[in-house]
């Protein structure tokens, strides 16, 4: 996996190689790797040009990280690229979440507020 310590504190905690008890069954060993555990954000953009690559085009349009568009882990900086990179599909989950009367989002706030910052919640 593509984890690198520097992007938590959550992260840097993990270890680099780890047996899997979970996945190890039916005769299987499982491992869990992460190959660039140590690596900087600048070791990763050396790689990438050290063999000719270019970047994912969401990382190139300011995402930090990839993952569902409307990620509910995502930091406020990724929705809001999120938001403007996709304002038709941020609109559906709006519409989503004014129609449910509920966000997904672990700090409960809806994604206007926390893509727009508004000081209210939105009336559902």
């Amino acid at each position: 996996m593509g984890i690198r310590a520097d992007e938590s504190r959550d992260r840097a905690k993990a270890q680099a190689l780890k047996l899997n008890p979970r996945n190890s069954k039916a005769g299987r060993v499982w491992w869990d790797w992460l190959p660039i555990h140590s690596w900087t954000l600048a070791d990763v953009l050396n790689q990438v040009e050290r063999v000719n690559q270019r970047l994912h085009w969401a990382y190139e349009a300011g995402m930090t990280r990839l993952s569902c568009s409307f990620c509910i882990l995502a930091s406020q900086k990724d929705l809001r690229t999120a938001a403007r990179l996709r304002p038709d599909l941020y609109h559906e989950y709006v519409a989503l979440e004014q129609r449910i009367n509920h966000t997904l989002s672990p700090s409960r706030k809806p994604l206007p507020m926390i893509v727009d910052g508004h000081d209210q919640l939105p009336i559902f």
